[in-house]
Protein backbone atom coordinates (compact mmCIF):
# COMPACT_ATOMS: atom_id res chain seq x y z
CA UNK A 1 0.00 0.00 0.00
CA UNK A 2 2.80 2.57 0.93
CA UNK A 3 5.11 1.03 -2.25
CA UNK A 4 1.54 2.07 -4.18
CA UNK A 5 1.29 5.77 -2.92
CA UNK A 6 5.17 6.29 -3.31
CA UNK A 7 4.34 5.52 -7.47
CA UNK A 8 1.48 7.91 -7.65
CA UNK A 9 2.74 10.56 -5.90
CA UNK A 10 5.94 10.57 -8.08
CA UNK A 11 3.72 10.34 -11.64
CA UNK A 12 2.54 13.52 -10.50
CA UNK A 13 5.91 14.94 -9.85
CA UNK A 14 8.12 13.97 -12.81
CA UNK A 15 5.03 16.21 -16.11
CA UNK A 16 5.18 18.73 -13.43
CA UNK A 17 9.18 19.25 -13.35
CA UNK A 18 9.37 18.47 -17.15
CA UNK A 19 7.08 21.54 -17.56
CA UNK A 20 9.04 23.55 -15.57
CA UNK A 21 12.10 22.68 -17.41
CA UNK A 22 10.91 23.70 -20.36
CA UNK A 23 9.40 27.08 -19.42
CA UNK A 24 12.53 28.17 -18.08
CA UNK A 25 14.59 28.08 -21.66
CA UNK A 26 15.82 30.91 -22.09
CA UNK A 27 14.87 32.73 -25.54
CA UNK A 28 16.52 31.83 -28.81
CA UNK A 29 19.52 34.29 -29.23
CA UNK A 30 19.92 37.17 -32.06
CA UNK A 31 17.74 40.54 -32.43
CA UNK A 32 13.85 40.02 -32.79
CA UNK A 33 12.69 40.93 -36.42
CA UNK A 34 11.17 44.11 -37.10
CA UNK A 35 7.89 43.62 -38.30
CA UNK A 36 7.39 43.48 -42.24
CA UNK A 37 6.30 46.54 -43.49
CA UNK A 38 2.30 46.38 -44.73
CA UNK A 39 1.41 45.35 -48.38
CA UNK A 40 0.49 49.44 -49.13
CA UNK A 41 3.84 50.54 -47.70
CA UNK A 42 5.77 48.19 -50.05
CA UNK A 43 4.11 49.00 -52.93
CA UNK A 44 4.78 52.61 -52.50
CA UNK A 45 8.76 51.14 -52.42
CA UNK A 46 10.56 52.65 -55.28
CA UNK A 47 7.62 54.54 -56.89
CA UNK A 48 9.01 57.92 -57.76
CA UNK A 49 7.99 61.06 -56.51
CA UNK A 50 5.93 63.86 -58.64
CA UNK A 51 8.13 66.01 -60.62
CA UNK A 52 8.26 69.55 -58.88
CA UNK A 53 6.12 71.82 -60.89
CA UNK A 54 7.97 74.78 -62.72
CA UNK A 55 7.49 77.94 -60.56
CA UNK A 56 6.83 81.38 -62.20
CA UNK A 57 8.29 84.23 -60.88
CA UNK A 58 6.12 87.53 -61.47
CA UNK A 59 8.25 90.66 -61.87
CA UNK A 60 7.09 93.76 -59.70
CA UNK A 61 4.03 95.19 -60.54
CA UNK A 62 1.37 97.41 -59.85
CA UNK A 63 1.23 98.31 -55.99
CA UNK A 64 4.57 95.78 -56.10
CA UNK A 65 6.07 98.59 -57.36
CA UNK A 66 8.34 100.86 -54.87
CA UNK A 67 10.33 103.52 -57.14
CA UNK A 68 9.02 107.22 -56.58
CA UNK A 69 9.59 107.51 -60.02
CA UNK A 70 9.44 105.32 -63.19
CA UNK A 71 10.01 105.42 -67.02
CA UNK A 72 7.15 104.74 -68.85
CA UNK A 73 6.09 103.07 -72.06
CA UNK A 74 2.99 102.18 -73.31
CA UNK A 75 2.51 98.97 -75.47
CA UNK A 76 0.56 99.36 -78.50
CA UNK A 77 0.92 95.62 -80.04
CA UNK A 78 2.02 95.62 -83.47
CA UNK A 79 3.07 99.09 -83.65
CA UNK A 80 5.94 100.76 -81.64
CA UNK A 81 5.24 101.42 -78.10
CA UNK A 82 4.29 104.56 -76.98
CA UNK A 83 6.85 106.63 -74.65
CA UNK A 84 5.26 108.59 -71.62
CA UNK A 85 8.76 109.41 -70.46
CA UNK A 86 9.48 109.48 -67.01
CA UNK A 87 6.53 109.83 -64.10
CA UNK A 88 5.69 109.54 -60.43
CA UNK A 89 4.57 106.17 -60.01
CA UNK A 90 1.20 107.34 -59.06
CA UNK A 91 0.60 108.73 -62.48
CA UNK A 92 1.53 106.11 -63.96
CA UNK A 93 -0.47 103.39 -61.79
CA UNK A 94 -3.17 105.99 -62.70
CA UNK A 95 -2.76 105.37 -66.36
CA UNK A 96 -2.93 101.66 -66.16
CA UNK A 97 -5.93 101.71 -64.32
CA UNK A 98 -7.53 103.93 -67.40
CA UNK A 99 -6.86 101.07 -69.59
CA UNK A 100 -7.73 98.53 -67.61
CA UNK A 101 -4.21 96.78 -67.79
CA UNK A 102 -1.30 96.98 -65.31
CA UNK A 103 1.61 98.53 -64.99
CA UNK A 104 4.51 96.11 -65.11
CA UNK A 105 8.35 96.22 -64.16
CA UNK A 106 10.45 95.44 -67.30
CA UNK A 107 14.43 96.95 -66.26
CA UNK A 108 14.29 97.19 -62.43
CA UNK A 109 18.15 97.81 -62.55
CA UNK A 110 17.69 100.69 -64.87
CA UNK A 111 17.54 104.28 -63.43
CA UNK A 112 14.67 104.75 -63.01
CA UNK A 113 13.44 101.72 -63.58
CA UNK A 114 11.37 101.04 -66.80
CA UNK A 115 8.21 99.93 -66.49
CA UNK A 116 5.19 98.84 -69.14
CA UNK A 117 1.66 99.35 -69.30
CA UNK A 118 0.61 96.27 -70.73
CA UNK A 119 -1.73 93.41 -70.20
CA UNK A 120 0.74 91.60 -68.24
CA UNK A 121 -0.89 87.74 -69.65
CA UNK A 122 -0.20 89.25 -73.07
CA UNK A 123 3.08 90.42 -72.33
CA UNK A 124 3.90 86.99 -70.57
CA UNK A 125 2.25 85.23 -74.25
CA UNK A 126 4.80 86.96 -76.32
CA UNK A 127 7.98 86.28 -73.99
CA UNK A 128 6.68 82.32 -74.12
CA UNK A 129 6.32 82.87 -77.72
CA UNK A 130 9.80 84.52 -78.19
CA UNK A 131 11.30 81.63 -76.13
CA UNK A 132 9.85 79.30 -78.43
CA UNK A 133 11.35 80.78 -81.53
CA UNK A 134 14.45 80.71 -80.42
CA UNK A 135 14.50 77.15 -79.49
CA UNK A 136 12.94 76.00 -82.93
CA UNK A 137 16.04 78.44 -83.97
CA UNK A 138 18.39 76.34 -82.17
CA UNK A 139 16.92 73.00 -83.51
CA UNK A 140 17.50 74.51 -87.35
CA UNK A 141 21.04 75.25 -86.21
CA UNK A 142 21.68 71.53 -85.36
CA UNK A 143 23.50 69.16 -86.60
CA UNK A 144 23.06 65.67 -87.60
CA UNK A 145 25.77 62.84 -89.12
CA UNK A 146 24.82 60.22 -91.19
CA UNK A 147 27.67 58.26 -91.81
CA UNK A 148 28.62 55.19 -94.89
CA UNK A 149 31.12 53.23 -95.90
CA UNK A 150 31.33 53.68 -99.70
CA UNK A 151 30.88 49.84 -100.25
CA UNK A 152 27.40 50.07 -98.30
CA UNK A 153 25.01 47.74 -98.45
CA UNK A 154 21.38 48.39 -100.10
CA UNK A 155 19.94 47.64 -96.87
CA UNK A 156 21.42 49.81 -94.90
CA UNK A 157 21.66 52.65 -97.30
CA UNK A 158 18.13 52.86 -97.75
CA UNK A 159 17.94 53.24 -93.50
CA UNK A 160 20.44 56.19 -93.89
CA UNK A 161 18.81 57.65 -96.61
CA UNK A 162 15.47 57.94 -95.31
CA UNK A 163 17.24 59.26 -91.83
CA UNK A 164 19.09 61.66 -93.79
CA UNK A 165 15.62 62.65 -95.48
CA UNK A 166 13.81 62.88 -92.10
CA UNK A 167 16.05 65.21 -90.49
CA UNK A 168 16.35 67.81 -93.22
CA UNK A 169 12.80 67.82 -93.44
CA UNK A 170 12.61 68.44 -89.66
CA UNK A 171 14.96 71.45 -90.50
CA UNK A 172 18.28 70.53 -89.21
CA UNK A 173 21.25 70.30 -91.23
CA UNK A 174 23.08 67.46 -92.46
CA UNK A 175 26.86 66.22 -92.33
CA UNK A 176 27.33 63.17 -94.80
CA UNK A 177 30.55 61.20 -94.34
CA UNK A 178 31.80 59.26 -96.48
CA UNK A 179 34.41 56.63 -94.76
CA UNK A 180 37.21 54.56 -96.01
CA UNK A 181 39.64 52.33 -94.85
CA UNK A 182 43.16 51.50 -96.04
CA UNK A 183 43.64 50.69 -99.36
CA UNK A 184 39.95 51.89 -99.79
CA UNK A 185 41.17 55.64 -100.16
CA UNK A 186 42.13 54.94 -103.89
CA UNK A 187 38.79 55.14 -104.42
CA UNK A 188 37.83 58.31 -103.12
CA UNK A 189 36.28 59.63 -106.47
CA UNK A 190 33.56 56.17 -105.54
CA UNK A 191 32.56 58.90 -102.37
CA UNK A 192 31.78 61.85 -104.11
CA UNK A 193 29.65 59.73 -106.68
CA UNK A 194 27.67 58.27 -103.39
CA UNK A 195 27.25 61.55 -102.17
CA UNK A 196 25.37 63.11 -105.45
CA UNK A 197 23.48 59.67 -105.49
CA UNK A 198 22.41 60.28 -101.79
CA UNK A 199 21.17 64.63 -102.74
CA UNK A 200 19.40 63.02 -105.45
CA UNK A 201 17.73 59.85 -103.71
CA UNK A 202 16.47 62.46 -100.98
CA UNK A 203 15.31 64.87 -103.72
CA UNK A 204 12.91 62.09 -104.92
CA UNK A 205 12.18 61.64 -101.19
CA UNK A 206 10.74 65.32 -101.18
CA UNK A 207 13.73 66.89 -99.07
CA UNK A 208 14.72 69.38 -101.45
CA UNK A 209 18.63 69.92 -100.53
CA UNK A 210 22.07 71.99 -101.18
CA UNK A 211 25.48 70.91 -100.17
CA UNK A 212 28.80 72.34 -99.07
CA UNK A 213 31.77 72.01 -100.67
CA UNK A 214 33.23 68.29 -100.12
CA UNK A 215 36.12 68.33 -98.30
CA UNK A 216 38.10 65.25 -96.82
CA UNK A 217 38.78 64.58 -93.38
CA UNK A 218 41.86 62.11 -92.95
CA UNK A 219 40.62 59.01 -94.63
CA UNK A 220 36.55 60.37 -95.15
CA UNK A 221 34.98 62.43 -97.26
CA UNK A 222 32.44 64.93 -95.72
CA UNK A 223 30.14 67.35 -96.80
CA UNK A 224 27.04 69.83 -95.06
CA UNK A 225 23.34 69.15 -96.45
CA UNK A 226 21.15 72.02 -95.73
CA UNK A 227 17.26 72.30 -97.11
CA UNK A 228 16.98 75.24 -99.94
CA UNK A 229 16.24 78.29 -99.11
Amino acid sequence: MIVRTMLLALAVIRPAATLLRVSSRPLARGRARAPRPSTALGALRGKPGRQPREQVVLPPMNDKITADLVRVVIDAGEAPDEILGIIPLAEALDKAGELGVDLVMIAEKSDPPVCKIVDYGKLRYQKEKKKKEQAKKAKTNEIKEVKMSYKIGEGDYEVRRKRGAQFIKNGNRVKLTIQFRGREQQHMSLGDELIEKFINHMVDDGANVAKTKTIREGRDLSTILSLKA
